[in-house]
């Protein structure tokens, strides 16, 4: 997995970004980082998950969160994705 939000091409869901998003499910809000505060994350080492936690930028915290590096990484892999499907013609003209 990557955390450089630019090279997201390897990007994968894992079991952590998966309980990220259940996580979602039951707490409000997806209230990303800024992309300043994501660098500077990135500076430190480091990125903050979902529930505030600090842990390595393609890691997970302690409590099995994803950080907002890798999710953001992933949406952007899966954005990237589905921009490039092929559009299905709904069969009408």
């Amino acid at each position: 997995m990557t955390s450089d939000r630019a090279g997201h091409a390897g990007a994968t869901v894992t079991p952590a970004v998966r309980r990220t998003r259940a996580w979602f499910e039951v707490n409000s809000g997806w209230a990303p980082p800024d992309e300043e505060t994501l660098t500077d994350w990135l500076v430190e080492g480091g990125s903050r998950c979902p529930d505030d936690c600090w842990a390595d930028a393609d890691g997970e915290c302690a409590h099995g969160l994803a950080t907002w590096a890798t999710l953001l990484a992933v949406q952007a892999h899966e954005d990237d994705a589905a921009r490039s499907e092929p559009r299905r013609s709904s069969g009408v003209r």
